[in-house]
Order: structure tokens, then C-alpha cells, then sequence
């Protein structure tokens, strides 16, 4: 029998802290931290596993949600009309089949065009580029400090 995705994970962090954390020289003290740090991280990963394709979408649904605001909002010259369109282009051809990847991919879309509103974007786009941007990463930030909450890394 295969073991599940949970199993394999608790047998992991079972061989860093019971195997490899043990047989660390005291004086390795970094070994030792970041044995411990990968530790942590296991246990994280099979505490959050089942809810990760749900959260991962709702970073891909924010940062399209960024990206067709942008792209609705900024205007200018040569740079930031194709970098709208590279936008438009990335929010169209996310269907949700790769949701890591189109997350990435309208992200730095939404990279393309902050750089190219520097260049040639109209006055008023360029201060709703900041405004805009900052707006929606503070409501990215604070559900990104919801997910982690339960492990005591912020203390919300």
C-alpha cells in the first residue's frame, strides 16, 4: 500500500527529529536550526495541506482581480499600452488548470506594466499604480498572516 500524501510527510519530520536532529554535533548549531526549520515547516505543510488548492486560488482570484483593475486604470505610451495588453492577454488565458502558474504569470505581468508606467505612463496612472497596488497587497497581507496565524508566527 502507497502511503498518503500526511504519512509521508509525519515520516519525514519523524526522520529529522528522531535520525538526523540527534546525531547532529553539538556544535553545529546551524545544522541543528535549520533541521529544526524544516521540521516546522513539515508539520506546517501537513497542518494546511488539504486547505493549500483553496488558499492558492484565492491568490490567483486577488491577483487577477489586481491585474484587471491596472489594466483598466493605466494608460500611456508605447511600454504601458503592451504591458496592458500582456495583462489582458494573462488574465485571459487563466482558467484555473495551472493555478500556481497563471498566478505567476499574471503577477508578473503586473511587474511589466509597473515598470513600463515609469517609463511612458500618463501622470495619473502612475500614482494608482502605488495606490492600487498597495491597497490590495494590504488585504493579500493580512489573509497571508491569517494562514500562519495558528502557528504563532504573528500575533494578528
Amino acid at each position: 500500500m502507497t502511503p498518503n500524501v500526511d504519512e509521508r510527510i509525519a515520516s519525514i519530520v519523524r526522520s529529522l527529529s528522531e535520525v538526523v536532529l540527534p546525531h547532529l554535533p553539538s556544535e553545529a548549531s546551524l545544522a541543528q536550526e535549520q533541521v529544526q526549520l524544516c521540521i516546522g515547516h513539515l508539520q506546517i505543510l501537513r497542518a494546511q495541506i488539504d486547505q493549500v488548492p483553496t488558499f492558492e486560488r484565492e491568490e490567483l482570484d486577488d491577483a487577477l482581480t489586481v491585474a484587471r483593475e491596472l489594466a483598466a486604470t493605466v494608460a500611456g505610451a508605447e511600454h504601458t499600452a503592451a504591458a496592458v495588453t500582456a495583462i489582458n492577454v494573462a488574465v485571459a488565458a487563466s482558467d484555473g488548470s495551472d493555478v500556481r502558474g497563471e498566478r505567476k504569470r499574471v503577477l508578473q505581468a503586473v511587474d511589466s506594466l509597473v515598470k513600463a508606467v515609469s517609463i511612458d505612463g500618463l501622470p495619473e496612472g502612475k500614482s494608482a499604480v502605488s495606490r492600487m497596488i498597495l491597497q490590495h497587497e494590504a488585504a493579500r497581507s493580512l489573509k497571508d498572516r491569517q494562514w500562519f496565524a495558528p502557528f504563532g508566527f504573528d500575533t494578528l
